[in-house]
């Protein structure tokens, strides 16, 4: 008898992200290879705090089956937050609560996409959204980021082609790290706004800019062509897996509808915890914490690039976020500085993946993960490796 996957499940592609974790949780490797946040950041009093009151004020209502569009006291906190700090104003109706932002990328995908149907994405673009929408077999249109954000021309073509979609980081991007300037929101809200295209703006790192927010929100420039989504992953737990999405009042009901046949719901305890962590800690005081945190970590791992790696090889310097994008010569497969990186127990993230075309001579390195001791020793072990293959 023959078996057959879906055409969706043939679609999905690989994750070159996994077997990476399983490479870099081996005994005595140091990994700048992972998206994971630092551990010591974690306010781990706080939410043990919080978890206690859930657990003390409405048990069962926590462990409870709760609405598929979440929480309504952390909707409404998410709500209140988008009109104060993000720029624009919404009632809690719009704010749809997920198990990780991973999710609003194939509700999106599951609403959107048809067989063919074309979607642009930046390039380098964020390898899990891209996995998530490959399942439902899009044309993808890459559109090149440079350092102020995407080539206008690039996305104007894709939308001319009937693009369905653009998903988007326009702040602390991952991979490159890349935030869009002024000018770049402007051009892609006069785009994208009222084309039929919708815009996802992804704003998982948008609460870590070292200095603040970089740029307004796009969702504040084209509402009713946005879809915003975060997550707490970055700022709170990844490991508790919330998210959230906020989407134009036309699209409610069937991203309601969508939630529901996908996950029934997201966790009510996890929603409860976070919701009264935020309550407990003073929440703006706290993401300045996180912020001077990545800030000292960015800046002793740009400290030890330049100790150690040579002048054949180019990084950025981000204003937010977790990571530093390296290129290596052009003409050049960083795929061989993977490999013998590995083989001075270091795992680092080559950039092809993040691609839907080119992107050979990229590395992406995550600061946030290692200690300051392994980011001394794993840069010496990344120098030695390029001045052996590009001196």
């Amino acid at each position: 008898m023959e078996r057959r996957f879906s055409r969706s499940a043939e679609s999905t592609m690989d994750s070159f992200i996994m077997g990476l974790v399983e490479v870099a949780a081996r005994p005595g490797m140091i990994s700048f290879a992972t998206g994971l946040p630092d551990n010591t950041l974690f306010d781990t009093q706080a939410l043990v705090r919080a978890m206690e009151e859930v657990m003390s004020e409405d048990p069962c209502g926590a462990l409870q089956y709760d609405t598929p569009t979440g929480y309504i006291p952390l909707r409404k906190r998410i709500a209140e937050r988008c009109g104060r700090v993000l720029g624009f104003d919404v009632g809690y109706e719009d704010v749809l609560m997920t198990s990780g932002s991973q999710v609003c990328f194939d509700l999106i995908g599951k609403m959107f996409l048809d067989h063919g149907d074309v979607m642009a994405v930046e390039n380098p673009g964020y390898l899990g959204a891209i996995q998530a929408y490959s399942a439902y077999s899009p044309d993808f249109r890459g559109v090149d980021i440079d350092g102020e954000g995407p080539d206008l021309g690039q996305l104007s073509a894709a939308v001319g082609d009937g693009a369905r979609l653009f998903y988007s980081i326009p702040n602390h991007q991952n991979p490159s790290g890349v935030s869009y300037s002024e000018d770049a929101r402007r051009g892609v809200a006069e785009i994208i706004g009222g084309s039929g295209c919708v815009l996802v703006e992804d704003d998982a790192y948008g609460e870590l800019g070292y200095h603040g927010r970089v740029g307004r929100t796009m969702k504040s420039m084209i509402p009713d062509d946005t879809i915003l989504t975060g997550s707490f992953s970055k700022t709170i737990s990844p490991g508790m897996r919330v998210g959230w999405m906020v989407v134009p009042e036309w699209m409610r009901k069937k991203a309601g509808r969508s939630l529901e046949a996908c996950c029934l719901q997201s966790n009510t305890f996890c929603q409860r915890v976070i919701d009264r962590f935020m309550a407990d800690v003073d929440y703006d005081s706290y993401l300045d914490v996180l912020r001077r945190g990545y800030a000292r970590k960015k800046q002793v791992f740009m400290d030890a690039m330049e100790d150690c790696l040579p002048d054949t090889v180019s990084w950025n310097d981000p204003e937010g976020g977790m990571f530093v994008w390296l290129r290596t010569p052009e003409g050049t497969d960083a795929m061989r500085l993977y490999e013998r990186a590995l083989e001075g127990k270091l795992v680092v993230m080559p950039g092809h993946p993040f691609h839907v075309r080119g992107g050979a001579n990229t590395i992406r390195l995550n600061f946030a993960t290692p200690s300051d001791e392994q980011i001394a020793d794993g840069m010496r072990v990344l120098g030695a490796a390029c001045r052996d293959l590009y001196s």
